[in-house]
Parts: C-alpha cells; sequence; structure tokens
C-alpha cells in the first residue's frame, strides 16, 4: 500500500522490519495482558504503527513529509531492533522490590475510598488554582507540587469505586454514584484547565480499570462508547477548544465565571467550529499528513516531530545531557535551588527541531525518547536508551505492581498514559519518581486506613468472584 501510494522502497523495507521487531517485542512482554505490553503498544502505536496504516488509508507517501526520511526509519529499525533484543534477553527477569500497600477487606475499600475522595478533590482544587495563576512562580511553588502529587488520589478514587462495585455485584455493574462523584469532579476540572486529555481521563481510567478487572462489556456499553465518542468528538471538543481563548489568560475564580457565561450564552455554532478549526490546523512542522482534518490523528503520529529532531543533529551537533538537566532542575524544590529554570526540557529541544521560536516558552511534548535520544547522545544514545532502558522500566513495574489490585491499575494506567509519547528525562521520572510516589501515597492512606478498626469480606478481583 504504502508503495503504490508513491513511498520510496528502501522507506517501506526498513519501515516493515521496524514493525516486524514491534510485533516480536509485544509478543515478548506478554501483549495487552501485561503492564509492559500495554506501555509499549501504546508506545509503538504512537510512534509509528498508527501513522503508517494511516498513511496507506490516506494514499500519502508515508515519506513526504518528512525531514531526512531514511535516516529517520533507520533510527526508528534501530531503536527498535535493540527493544526487541533487550526485552528478550532480560525482559522476563523480576526483582524485589517493595510493592504498594493495598487494601484487604471490602470495608478497607470503603474507608480509603472515603479519604481518597476527599483528599483528592482538596488537592485537585489546590493544584488547578495554583496552575492557572499567571504567575510563574506561584505554578513553581511546593504547594502546586504537593496538589499534583495528591490529586492522583481523584482518579485512585475511579479505580476503587469501579472493582467495588465489580465485586458487589458479581460482575453484573461497574458504574454508579461512588464513580460518578470522581468522575464528574475530574472531567469539571479539565473544563477549568481546558484540556481535552484531562476530560477524557476519568473515562479512560473506568474503561482500563474495568478492563483490568475483567469485567465483560456488553452492547449497550459499546453503543454508550460510540455515542459519548461522537458527542465528545462533534460537541465537547470544539467548545472546550473555542473556550481556551477567552480562558486562556483567567485565573481560577474568573474561570469559573467565564465557563459558566460561556456554557449559558453559547454563540452560534458555526463560530464554535470555525475558532475550533483555526485552533488546531495550524500546519505547523508537526503535522504528518497533508490532507486538512487530520491534526488529531498526527497528534498519535510522533514520528513527524521525531524527524525535525533527527534531521537537525544529522550534521554531527548533540546537545548531551543539556535537556536531561534542565529538567533535573526544574523538579527540584525552589528552597533547594532558588534559581530552578521556568520551563523544562521539551522548551529547550523544541528550538533544536526548529519548531519553537527563541521568544516563545512552550513546554508541550515535541519529541519522543527515540529521537531524543539520537539528539541527545547519537546512535549510541540510541542504542542504550531502548537495549537498557525499556527494559528495566519493564521490569520494575512487572515486579512492583500486580495489575489486578487498585494501585496495580493506577501504575499501569499511568505508566501507559505518559509512556505514549516520552522523552528520556520523562522515561527517567517514570521508572523511579512515579514508583516512589504512588509507594509512599499508598503506604500514607493504607497505613491511616489499617489504624481504624473495620470489619469486612476479604478483598477480591472479579476472577474470583463467584460466577454469574
Amino acid at each position: 500500500g504504502e508503495i503504490a501510494s508513491g513511498t520510496q522502497p528502501f522507506f517501506v523495507a526498513v519501515m516493515a522490519a521496524t514493525l516486524v521487531c514491534i510485533g516480536v517485542t509485544y509478543k515478548i512482554l506478554g501483549g495487552i495482558s501485561t503492564i509492559s505490553g500495554i506501555a509499549f503498544a501504546g508506545f509503538a502505536s504512537c510512534t509509528i504503527v498508527i501513522s503508517q496504516f494511516a498513511k496507506v488509508f490516506l494514499m500519502e507517501a508515508a515519506d513526504k513529509t518528512l525531514e531526512s526520511p531514511e535516516l529517520t526509519i533507520k533510527v526508528y529499525f534501530v531503536f527498535y531492533l535493540c527493544a526487541m533484543i533487550g526485552c528478550f534477553v532480560y525482559g522476563r527477569l523480576r526483582i524485589k522490590v517493595p510493592k504498594p500497600l493495598e487494601p484487604r477487606t471490602a470495608a478497607q475499600v470503603n474507608l480509603q475510598y472515603g479519604i481518597s475522595v476527599s483528599v483528592g478533590l482538596a488537592a485537585s482544587l489546590v493544584y488547578e488554582v495554583y496552575e492557572t495563576s499567571l504567575n510563574p512562580a506561584v505554578r513553581a511553588s511546593q504547594a502546586h507540587s504537593i496538589g499534583l502529587a495528591f490529586s492522583t488520589l481523584l482518579l485512585f478514587s475511579i479505580v476503587l469505586a469501579v472493582q467495588s462495585r465489580i465485586g458487589s455485584t458479581q460482575g453484573r455493574h461497574s458504574f454508579g454514584m461512588k464513580v460518578f462523584v470522581p468522575w464528574i469532579a475530574t472531567v469539571f476540572f479539565g473544563f477549568i484547565e481546558t484540556s481535552r486529555g484531562h476530560m477524557l481521563l476519568p473515562t479512560l481510567v473506568y474503561s482500563f480499570t474495568c478492563y483490568a478487572s475483567g469485567y465483560r462489556f456488553r452492547r449497550k456499553h459499546y453503543l454508550a462508547a460510540v455515542l459519548g465518542a461522537a458527542v465528545f468528538l462533534f460537541v465537547i471538543s470544539p467548545f472546550e477548544i473555542y473556550s481556551r481563548g477567552p480562558m486562556r489568560q483567567l485565573e481560577f475564580r474568573d474561570r469559573l465565571y467565564e465557563g459558566l457565561h460561556l456554557a449559558l450564552t453559547l454563540p452560534d455554532w458555526a463560530t464554535v467550529n470555525e475558532s475550533s478549526r483555526a485552533g488546531v490546523e495550524s500546519g505547523s512542522r508537526e503535522d504528518y499528513y497533508e490532507r486538512p482534518g487530520t491534526f488529531v490523528l498526527s497528534r498519535l503520529s510522533a514520528i513527524r516531530a521525531d524527524s525535525n529532531m533527527i534531521n537537525a543533529c544529522a550534521g554531527g551537533f548533540h546537545y548531551g545531557f543539556t535537556a536531561l538537566k534542565i529538567d533535573l532542575l526544574r523538579s527540584l524544590p525552589r528552597f533547594l535551588y532558588k534559581n530552578k529554570p521556568d520551563t523544562d526540557g521539551a522548551a529547550y529541544t523544541g528550538r533544536v527541531t526548529g519548531v519553537n521560536p527563541d521568544e516563545v516558552e512552550n513546554g508541550d511534548f515535541l519529541i519522543t525518547v527515540i529521537s531524543d535520544s539520537y539528539g541527545a547522545f547519537g546512535w549510541l544514545g540510541v542504542i542504550i536508551v531502548s537495549l537498557l532502558g525499556f527494559p528495566m522500566a519493564f521490569i520494575l513495574y512487572e515486579s512492583m505492581f500486580d495489575i489486578r489490585m487498585p494501585w496495580g491499575i493506577v501504575a499501569a494506567g499511568g505508566f501507559f498514559y505518559q509512556f505514549t509519547q516520552i522523552s528520556m528525562s520523562g522515561l527517567i521520572g517514570l521508572t523511579l519518581r512515579a514508583p516512589l510516589a504512588i509507594l509512599a501515597i499508598s503506604y500514607l492512606v493504607g497505613v491511616i486506613v489499617r489504624m481504624i478498626p473495620t470489619k469486612g469480606d476479604e478483598w477480591f478481583t472479579l476472577d474470583q468472584a463467584p460466577a454469574e
């Protein structure tokens, strides 16, 4: 199909070899029944898999919009080849590490749910107040970081509520009022933040929890998913993009008033559609497709953004540890390092690729770990990161978390969500900092729960529950 679309045969051949490596690695990791298999599938899909099939479907040459297409596909092939070798050699290795403190009884689950909802709502409110502040120093404060860390408890309460509902109904139901409260709260905070991803996050957490718990979806669930996706795509998403204009330069309280005003005085829908189209159809160097209306598809095709970095560093320039150093210093509390950077490493790498002009500070993900490793250290970086970095992350998560248990679902969901388009510093943080944060919060909440006398049946997952 790609050859018929005008893609050069060399590109097609190396691309095919890359997809073979991806398929073998996916099989080695155990597919979507394991945390590592799910994360790897998401990463491979968002870098090359989706994009190549989409190019055939759209009948566009897969190498036409790439900068240095031959070098780009070579880097991709070497990365996935080394990842396959690394996962084959020691991907099944397991190590002894501390595990999160999971609830044991139904009473502990209910108590932990109450604590998670209460603390999660308060932390999310604190985070949004600081996140929407127009003062960069406020956004970099310690309170902002604490609010971000504990706001995850709101998503954790969704996991607890879904598993509790599935277990108490012996697999007949998965959604109830306990699920609805943190779900609608997270959607609301996503609207205030004007983030479509944040609004979708609780639905993804619910769906993933059902999958990990062995819940069997029925026809009505699939129908609801299709209708919900249509409403989000054609109604919520355009309105959310439209609302970014009047709400972007407002702080939290003003965003509340403005959001309510926009909802009550909705302008002409043609105006909303035109504004949302102008907000996404930018024609930037990150767009992989030539046809209009493919912006969302380009967001799931990181190969174009990667090609910008690979081409920028093809002449021999490599920035080494610069981006990693920026992210490390930015993660330190301000009382330890007063002159910490206001922007992260992505702002720097964006300037290296030429996507970000010098006067614009942009912290969005512009590249993945594939091109980041090449841009930083060349071919050696590509080999080491894929041969060692990927398997190490997979080994740690598989050794530490059980995907059938609440904290295991949180870890797997967070791992997948952040792993799909991740830089080198993101990979390090996801491997080291994220598991430690989950471990600390699980013990903080778990110890408090176990100090309170409770009665109840032993906690069980759906596959241990009586058959329907």
